[in-house]
C-alpha cells in the first residue's frame, strides 16, 4: 500500500518530501526549528544597517544565512545576541551569515547602546522600524515576507536563496545540535 502511494506521487512532489525529510531537526531549550512549505526563495529587500552601506537580502544568495529578528527590549534576544556574535566570528572563514535585524520603533542610537552594552563586535545588525522586513500582525500591511511568531526568531536560508525554515525563541546556534542544520544550509 505505501509503495501505492509513493508511485502515485508526482516527480516533483517526491522530491519536495525528500529535502523535508532531509532537513537536520534542531531543538534548543522548548523549541523546535520548523520547516516552512510551501517552498519559498529568499526576497529582494533592502536591509538598512546601524551603521555601513544597505544590503539587498537577496545577494546573499550563494551563502547560507542565518537571519535574526530581536529588540532591545526583548530579555531572551539578551542571551541570544551574544551567541550569534559568536558565531559570526567563528562563521565567517566558513561562509556563514549571520544578520541580526531589530525590530525596534523607536531611535537607531537605543539600538547602538544594546550593542555596545553587550558587545556586540562581528554581528552585522539592521533596523527594521516600519516592518518592511518583517510583520507581527496579520493585516501586515507593508506586506514584509518575515513572520514574526515569537521574539527572537531566526530564519535559516539556505546557500541556495531556499528559506528552509525558523526557530522561534533564543537557540544556542553554538551548540553541537545546531551543527547538522547549519551544514545543511551549507550544502543545499
Amino acid at each position: 500500500m505505501l509503495g501505492l502511494a509513493a508511485s502515485l506521487l508526482s516527480a516533483p512532489a517526491r522530491e519536495a518530501r525528500a529535502r523535508i525529510v532531509d532537513v537536520p531537526s534542531f531543538g534548543s531549550g522548548r523549541y523546535q526549528f520548523t520547516i516552512l512549505q510551501p517552498r519559498q526563495t529568499i526576497p529582494s529587500l533592502i536591509l538598512f544597517p546601524l551603521s555601513g552601506k544597505p544590503l539587498n537580502l537577496a545577494s546573499m544568495r550563494g551563502r547560507p544565512v542565518l537571519l535574526n529578528f530581536w529588540a532591545t527590549w526583548c530579555a531572551a534576544c539578551r542571551m541570544e545576541m551574544p551567541i550569534l556574535d559568536r558565531l559570526q566570528q567563528r562563521a565567517a572563514s566558513s561562509g556563514l551569515e549571520v544578520i541580526a535585524v531589530s525590530e525596534d520603533r523607536g531611535e537607531r542610537r537605543v539600538v547602538q547602546r544594546f550593542a555596545d552594552r553587550l558587545k556586540l563586535r562581528h554581528l552585522k545588525i539592521y533596523l527594521d522600524p516600519h516592518s518592511y522586513v518583517a510583520f507581527h500582525d496579520a493585516a501586515n500591511p507593508q506586506h514584509a515576507p518575515f513572520g514574526l511568531y515569537g521574539m527572537p526568531i531566526t530564519y535559516a536560508i539556505a546557500a541556495s536563496g531556499w528559506i528552509v525554515g525558523y526557530m522561534p525563541g533564543p537557540a544556542d546556534w553554538m551548540s553541537p545540535a545546531a551543527s547538522p542544520l547549519i551544514e545543511f544550509l551549507r550544502e543545499s
